[in-house]
């Protein structure tokens, strides 16, 4: 029922005299809520009713400092996006990146707007001394592939009462979203400790995406903080690139495509706290050749605006002909595990429709496929667990000569058919599968929100997330709890269902150690679990959630289907069992068993 133009002053009882008080009592309210709103309208009052939502995002937007809702006198801390401004004219030059040529201020200062006929577009103008006059156009883009995910931007500049030489500058994007910055490692093949939550993004045609880094741009470490554009290698795009949403410029390849002559990364806004310089705000610059302006040659360049999703066939439809903006999705060394098992986890969630249950049914699919290979590398340890007596016995019999003590292993392992590799090659499968899958979780914008059982339950509401079950800052130390701390602010439970039951698989599948050198070694492993609590703490819980699906599936492989130990009769040895093939069951004599027939021997004969 609200209107253009009403006023509130009133909401569920509470006076809002400003905006900082509308944000106070919405504050005290949750979504789905319904409450009375009093609105001035005209020379009276109105009542209406309205059921309040969660805030939408906004991939573009201001930033001020220490502060979401501002009054009328408050200005943005960040400047604002797609800033126009002048890099020169006629020989005078800006000083610093965030100022202007004295007396051509056009950043920082307001245009005159008008809207056009249809609706469709808003054209901003300003006058400079000497009747430079500078315009903005936005205009509406109706594509039916892209709704709403673009604008076109044309800019000019007219001189008509005499000729000047510019050069401009266009500022892309600030403000993109922020969230997952604490628990969340960005990672470019460039980069792998120095990305921030915001990177300058670019691409030109012939080459591949690349990444500014922010906190590099902010410190000032950049080894090229300006990259020239070539005539043979036209610029696709720049902006800023975000965890799950990007935002850029593309010029236009017509009639109006810019003439360009280098792309800056610039820090436009510090972070409030040194600790949190990941948070910095920065845009990509786009700085014109001269062009020369005259009452006959005016400037008019167009470009188009893109603000949305990181979804590859999105990206696909933005930027230059084979050089568009799908490669910034980037899932790391892995990519090529990553995409078929998001595309998959995709169709899943398509019959299924819950991507909790569409991990739980992508683990099963990889352990199932994976079964012949586990099941080989069970039956290699159990024999191995078998032969430990008799290698000790080697080892103890050549304990000073290394060549026999190995030539004697290696003769055992080949009467008893026994393969130590093959008890790695399951954990050199997995580590691509657990890199491919842990970038796909982590940045797929389509796991962002998505709940694990409902929206009405905010624990495990996000799978890109960790499940934060509990917020517990102000119960630990700080350099736990905060933010940027080793746990983060909340206590997350399915990290701890990991490890637990990563704890347990070892247990079960160790086999016993046989000296004090093995105990040591098992005691080790032990505590690097709860080391591994540390680092998995703050994963995504999809991840996890693909952990504890694929633990359990590893248990009742080993307990249910897997082969295992069993009596073997009179000898008191023991004989393997295969409980999913039974002609293997029916195998007579076991490893484990004419190993101790052969220590028998040996005693009699001595």
């Amino acid at each position: 029922g609200l209107k253009p133009g009403d006023v509130i002053v009133q909401v569920a009882g509470q006076a809002t005299a400003d905006p900082t008080a509308l944000a106070d009592v919405l504050a005290g309210t949750r979504p789905g809520q319904r409450v009375p709103i009093e609105v001035v309208r005209g020379d009276g009052k109105v009542s209406v009713d309205a059921t309040l939502v969660r805030r939408p995002l906004e991939v573009v937007r201001p930033e001020y400092r220490g502060r979401t809702v501002v009054d009328a006198n408050t200005r943005p801390h960040d400047p604002l996006s797609f800033r126009f401004s002048l890099e020169s004219r006629d020989g005078r030059r800006r000083r610093e990146t965030l100022d202007e040529i004295p007396g051509q201020d056009l950043a920082d200062i307001d245009w005159h707007a008008s809207r056009s006929a249809d609706g469709r577009s808003v054209r901003f103008t300003r006058t400079l001394p000497g009747g430079l006059m500078a315009s903005k156009e936005y205009r509406l883009i109706t594509a039916a592939d892209a709704p709403g995910y673009a604008l076109d931007l044309v800019i000019g500049l007219e001189s008509p009462a005499a000729k000047t030489v510019v050069t401009y500058a266009l500022d892309g994007p600030t403000g993109l979203p922020t969230e997952g910055w604490w628990y969340t490692q960005r990672v470019w093949h460039e980069f792998w400790s120095s990305l921030a939550v915001r990177d300058v993004a670019l691409r030109f045609v012939g080459s591949e995406s690349t990444l500014i880094s922010g906190l590099k741009t902010l410190d000032g470490t950049l080894d090229r903080p300006a990259t020239t554009v070539m005539p043979d290698k036209p610029l696709s795009f720049a902006g800023v690139d975000a965890l799950y949403f990007a935002s850029a410029m593309i010029p236009s390849t017509g009639d109006n495509a810019p003439a360009l002559a280098e792309v800056r990364s610039i820090a436009v806004g510090e972070p409030t706290e040194p600790a949190r310089k990941k948070l910095v705000n920065v845009t990509a610059r786009i700085i014109s050749d001269d062009i020369a302006v005259g009452p006959d040659q005016p400037l008019r360049h167009q470009y188009t605006i893109f603000a949305g999703p990181k979804q590859p066939e999105l990206l696909r439809q933005f930027g230059a002909p084979k050089a568009s903006m799908d490669d910034i999705v980037y899932y790391g060394w892995f990519g090529w595990v990553a995409r078929p098992m998001i595309a998959l986890l995709h169709g899943l969630h398509a019959i299924v429709r819950n991507y909790g249950i569409a991990i739980i049914l992508l683990t099963v699919l990889v352990r199932g496929a994976m079964f012949p290979i586990s099941r080989k590398q069970a039956i290699s340890s159990q024999k191995m667990q078998a032969l430990q007596p008799e290698m000790k016995i080697i080892n103890e019999k050549y304990k000073n000569d290394t060549e026999k003590r190995g030539r004697a292993v290696q003769e055992l392992w080949k009467k008893h058919g026994v393969n130590p590799m093959s008890g790695c090659l399951p954990v050199f499968i997995q580590i691509p599968i657990f890199m491919g899958l842990y970038r796909a979780l982590a940045t797929d914008v389509e796991l962002r929100e998505a709940p694990l059982f409902t929206n009405a339950i905010r624990w495990c509401s996000n799978l890109a997330a960790p499940d934060m079950l509990w917020d517990w800052t102000g119960y630990l130390p700080g350099f736990l709890t905060s933010p940027e701390g080793w746990l983060g602010p909340y206590l997350n439970v399915l990290p701890l269902v990991t490890i637990g039951l990563f704890l347990w698989q070892q247990k079960l599948f160790m086999p016993p150690a046989m000296d004090e050198q093995q105990r040591m070694q098992q005691q080790v492993m032990n505590y690097m679990m709860w080391f591994m609590a540390l680092m998995f703490f703050k994963v995504p819980s999809g991840l996890c959630l693909y952990f504890i699906a694929s633990s359990l599936w590893g248990i009742a492989e080993r307990l249910l289907w897997l082969p295992k130990p069993a009596a073997a009769g009179a000898n008191g040895g023991v004989r393997v069992v295969d409980a999913v093939s039974e002609p293997a069951a029916n195998k007579t004599t076991a490893v484990a068993e004419a190993a101790r027939e052969r220590r028998l021997a040996r005693k009699k004969q001595r």
